[in-house]
This record gives C-alpha cells, sequence and structure tokens, in this order.
C-alpha cells in the first residue's frame, strides 16, 4: 500500500509538472525549458533515477518509464529535456567513484543541467567514435564532435562517449568523461536543430581539445557495458513517444467531438487507438525483460521503438492531413506534435534499422526452423 501511494504522489506530481508546462503558450525557444527547469528541480525530477540517499527519488525502471509518459503527455520536448538528463546523470552516478558521486550532489543541489553527447552522424552509437581521448603525460584531451545532442547550449555539463583507441576501436576501450558546457574548447554549432523541437536544444557539439583531468573520467575504460538497463534511454523515448501520441489523438478528438460525420477520420481514428495500445503493450513487454532476463530483451526493445516511432508518425501525418498545417505548426501548443521527420512519408532511421533488425530477426528464426525440420 505504501509502495502505491508513493507510485500516485509521483504521477500526480508529473501530472502537475505537464499542467505547468502547458500554461505558457508564448514561449517557443529554448527558454522555455529554462523557464521550467527551476520547478523540475523543486519537485526533484532532476534527480529521479538517483538513491534517496543523495535526495533522489530511486525510482525503478518501471515508475521512471510511467513518469517519463506522464510529463511527455504535458510537452514532449521538455520530456525529452529531462529524460536525457536523468539518464546523463544515471551514467555518473553508477559508474562514478565516491568523490566523483559527491560532486553529482553538489551540482545536482544547484540544478545544474546535463546533456549526453554520445551520437555520432552515420556512426556506430555503440563504440565506433571518431570523437577521441588521447592521454598526455600530466593529463588527457578530449577532441571530436558529437551531433543531435539534447539540451546543447543549455547544459551545464556534458556527458561524453569517447574512444581511447582510434585504430582498433570497442566496447572495452570506450571512455565517458565530463565536460563543462561553458567551457572556451567546448563549441556548440546549431547545425542540426529542428524547428519545433528548440525546447530540447538539438544541436551539435564540438570539443576542441578539452583537457581532462583524472576526476573527470567516469569510470574505466569498457565500463559502460557495465549499466543496470542500459537500454534506459532507447525505452523512455518510446514512452515519449506513446504520451505525445496519446495527447495527439485526445486533442484530435475533442476537436471533432460531435463531428463523426467524416467517415474517414472516423475510421482513422480507430487505426490510432489499436497503433497506441500496441505500442503499450510492446512497451510494457520490453520493460518486463529488463535487466536482460529474456534472451528476446533486445527483440522486444526494437519492436517496441518501432511501434511508437510508427504510431507518433501516424498521428502526427493525421493530424496534418485531418487539421492542416495547424496539426504541426499551430502556435498553440495544445496541438503543436513533434515535427522530427514525423511528419514526412519517410520512417525515421531509427524505425527504419529496428524494422531491419526485426526482418532480419525473422528470415533467422525461420531458416532455423526449417534447417530443424529438414534434420528430422
Amino acid at each position: 500500500m505504501q509502495q502505491d501511494m508513493f507510485c500516485k504522489d509521483l504521477i500526480d506530481t508529473a501530472k502537475a509538472l505537464s499542467n505547468e508546462i502547458r500554461i505558457d503558450q508564448k514561449v517557443d525557444s529554448e527558454s522555455a525549458l529554462l523557464k521550467v527547469w527551476p520547478l523540475i528541480v523543486r519537485n526533484g525530477f532532476h534527480r529521479l533515477l538517483i538513491e534517496p540517499s543523495f535526495d533522489g527519488w530511486g525510482l525503478d525502471l518501471r515508475q521512471y518509464i510511467d513518469t517519463m509518459q506522464q510529463l511527455a503527455y504535458g510537452d514532449g520536448p521538455l520530456a525529452l529535456a529531462v529524460h536525457v538528463h536523468n539518464y546523463a546523470v544515471k551514467i555518473i552516478n553508477e559508474l562514478g567513484d565516491k568523490t566523483l558521486k559527491q560532486r553529482l550532489k553538489t551540482w545536482l543541489d544547484e540544478g545544474n543541467i546535463f546533456s549526453l553527447a554520445r551520437t555520432e552522424y552515420k556512426r556506430d552509437y555503440r563504440y565506433n567514435f571518431s570523437t577521441k581521448i588521447s592521454h598526455m603525460k600530466s593529463s588527457s584531451v578530449l577532441s571530436g564532435q558529437k551531433d543531435f545532442c539534447t539540451l546543447a547550449g543549455l547544459a551545464d555539463c556534458y556527458v561524453v562517449f569517447a574512444q581511447t583507441e582510434v585504430s582498433d576501436p570497442s566496447m572495452d576501450s570506450l571512455q565517458v568523461c565530463i565536460a563543462i558546457g561553458n567551457a572556451p574548447t567546448v563549441e556548440v554549432i546549431k547545425t542540426n536543430g529542428f524547428d519545433s523541437m528548440v525546447a530540447s536544444s538539438t544541436y551539435s557539439v564540438r570539443f576542441n581539445d578539452y583537457e581532462l583531468s583524472p576526476a573527470d573520467l567516469v569510470g574505466q575504460p569498457g565500463e559502460i557495458a557495465k549499466l543496470e538497463n542500459p537500454d534506459t534511454l532507447t525505452i523512455g523515448i518510446c514512452a515519449i513517444n506513446v504520451g505525445m501520441a496519446d495527447l495527439g489523438i485526445e486533442l484530435f478528438e475533442r476537436y471533432y467531438r460531435g463531428k463523426n460525420d467524416n467517415v474517414e477520420v472516423m475510421r482513422w481514428l480507430g487505426q490510432m487507438d489499436v497503433l497506441l495500445r500496441s505500442a503499450e503493450l510492446l512497451l510494457d513487454e520490453s520493460i518486463n525483460s529488463r535487466p536482460h532476463m529474456d534472451s528476446k530483451s533486445g527483440i522486444y526493445l526494437r519492436r517496441a521503438k518501432s511501434a511508437s516511432d510508427t504510431l507518433l508518425q501516424n498521428v502526427t501525418e493525421g493530424a496534418i492531413k485531418y487539421l492542416g498545417i495547424d496539426g504541426i505548426m499551430s502556435k498553440n501548443k495544445l496541438i503543436y506534435l513533434r515535427n522530427n521527420s514525423y511528419a514526412t512519408r519517410i520512417l525515421p532511421p531509427s524505425t527504419q534499422k529496428s524494422l531491419i533488425a526485426l526482418g532480419t530477426e525473422r528470415i533467422k528464426v525461420s531458416h532455423d526452423k526449417r534447417g530443424a525440420e529438414i534434420s528430422m
């Protein structure tokens, strides 16, 4: 009963934050996040995955994902910003030593914002990074560029994935480190932002021979593989997709209430309802399989990611088709859906990768079954 009350309080707080996010209709730039961030900090939503001994919520995966979905129901880009911050903080908290954890607590007490500098355009996100750490006699130097960094330009600190081996990179040589955002050798390149995601400030960041001290290194090379629930970032994005789509469907229904004379629209709403419930079930299945308690955990996650991406794409396209351009570009944030390639007929790259992986898996399973039948 005590746990149920805790979860209820958590979701109620998330709902209250969502309402606050949606009140101000005039803010449409990065200042939106900065305006709301003190409220996020006051409610402890900047340390949702930190243990209570560090004044955190100490949420398990299920509680955390439910919270992200509720926040996304208020505003998707801001929910994404909170999610990326919490995942970056989770990495430091899990892999950092005692001294680094204490530094982290101080940073969080001060309300600092953390960004995750992981992705590089057209490169394998797991370990094959051009961003590298070169070791000198007395220090180390971080150099290279990260792309599509949520919170770029707003973050006080960047959690950076970099390679220590250029010629033969691997997970074992992947090092996580921290770079301070206002350092002169950290450069934000505003070349890949999306108009409707400015609140999460998604841009490239370049590290121009940023000098690292031993205290800036998070764990040892290769320790990123030791994270509990390493797929929390992707699972959270699935939940945010579902939350945004759920809001979009509800707002569409509200707009069409009493106008049920359009058979095509009613059929489309029915399809969206099926897609929404399917995405929720697949997300639930993915959460239940963590942390890799099932050999098919990766398949479950790819299914959930593909389903949630496709759901949001279809909701956005429907809003454009039936509500006109206001479906995604309206200044009224109540019908302001994310336009991050979902408004096109082209599937997002992440969805394409997931679908190809799932198709490959199906062929493999079918081939294995056929081989077993022949051998019998």
